[in-house]
């Protein structure tokens, strides 16, 4: 079945709050980085996401953008934040 079969038949669940999760863990800086420098934080996260029934699993590059990124001097960093993602 694909996605869009999937779409017409079913009612998908997405994961969620990625950011306040990882604020729940006490992590509070930026989270894009942890996508290269901590992978195996995103990688359980998305895990138990697939294990609560989550469908679909979103990247962490909510803020993997040159104007969010510039507040931890990390501008220069998008494309390998997203890539990473």
């Amino acid at each position: 079945m694909t996605f869009l079969d999937d779409l017409k038949h079913k009612v998908l669940l997405a994961d969620g709050a990625m950011g306040t999760l990882l604020y729940s863990y006490g992590i509070d800086f930026c989270y894009e980085e942890l996508n290269v420098e901590k992978p195996e934080i995103i990688e359980k996260i998305h895990l138990d996401y697939i294990a609560a029934g989550s469908d679909i699993i979103q990247t962490n590059t909510y803020s993997a953008n040159a104007h969010k990124l510039a507040r931890y001097g990390m501008e220069g960093r998008v494309k390998e934040f997203n890539e990473a993602a």
